[in-house]
């Protein structure tokens, strides 16, 4: 394994015999990123497609209500095309809506909190050809697979919320089934580094270091409100910085890759109390959604990703 690649725990039986590792998607010749292709175009594996019934815009606001009416808050909402469009990119109407509740999301984070790193869901909607908008979101199998967490039962309150979100948002009765999860695994999903300072300091340090191009769109305490009912959860934070210059023409390639942007991290004070940073490793994401690893917008986000973990961890010169 990779230096700063996090060693998976033990999955669920479910999530164990689905996870298949792919052949020659990007043809690195890294068994690490040659990834299966998505499962079909604009759906990759583990992701769940679900055809709307209403224009783009109405389905945006239903996924944030939907949310709320699910006892979650929505934690951002980033428009892709907006900010495509200020970094000199024209890409069709891309939203990503980021949000949960904690029922759905505490089993996770205590069962591993770097699972923050795929928490809070998030809800990607584009504007369909018929004018008709989609939403695509990640599956609970997806998320406990790479988050190395047993798919039940702790994914079953994430798996009810999200198809009841998706279902409401979408305007339809029951969401499909998710793509499978071929080509996808835990292994190097997510890079970590220890830092020497507390969450708080090191999550300010990371906020700090941040410059233009780049911003930060939100900072979301995922450990709030996990002492009632408890056990409380160590501190964990994400944070969530976008660099539209590089996202926007890997979305215009890759719509789907809406999904994965802005890049979060993840900042968590472990069972040792040693703060951990972690981050999903970029050019994974890019496989998943059928692009090529060495796309010079994909290095220079995994590049940014690495520096800003250094920095927050005080290891960087």
């Amino acid at each position: 394994m990779e230096p700063g690649r996090r060693a998976p725990r033990t999955m669920g039986a479910l999530a164990a015999a689905a996870l298949v590792v792919g052949a020659t998607a990007c043809g690195t010749g890294d068994s690490v990123y040659d990834l299966a292709p998505p499962a079909r175009p604009g759906q990759p594996a583990g992701t769940v497609l679900v055809t709307g019934s209403s224009s783009f815009t109405e389905t945006v606001t239903r996924i944030q209500d939907a949310i709320a009416k699910a006892g979650g808050t929505v934690s951002q909402v980033v428009d892709h095309a907006a900010d495509a469009k200020a970094a000199g990119v024209t890409i069709p109407a891309n939203t990503v809506v980021i949000g949960g509740s904690p029922a759905a999301q505490l089993p996770l984070l205590r069962g591993d909190q770097s699972a923050g790193a795929v928490l809070p869901e998030r809800y990607l909607i584009r504007q369909g050809a018929n004018g008709v908008a989609t939403v695509t979101y990640d599956g609970a199998d997806y998320v406990a697979a790479v988050a190395g967490v047993g798919a039940a039962p702790a994914t079953r309150a994430l798996a009810s919320e999200i198809a009841t979100v998706a279902a409401m948002g979408a305007g339809v009765r029951t969401p499909p089934m998710a793509a499978p999860l071929v080509g996808v695994t835990p292994t190097g999903f997510l890079l970590t580094t220890a830092g020497t300072s507390s969450v708080g300091s090191t999550v300010a340090q990371l906020r700090d270091n941040v410059g233009t191009p780049s911003t930060v769109v939100a900072t979301i305490d995922l450990a709030a409100g996990s002492e009632n009912p408890g056990p409380a959860l160590r501190a964990t934070t994400e944070v969530l910085v976008s660099t539209p210059e590089a996202e926007a023409p890997l979305i215009a390639a890759a719509p789907s890759f809406g999904l994965e942007m802005p890049m979060r991290f993840v900042v968590w004070d472990d069972a040792k109390g040693v703060t951990q940073i972690g981050y999903p490793d970029v050019k994974l994401l890019a496989a998943r959604h059928g692009l090529p690893v060495a796309d010079p917008n994909v290095v220079r986000l995994a590049n940014d990703a690495a520096r800003l973990a250094a920095l927050a961890a005080g290891s960087a010169a």
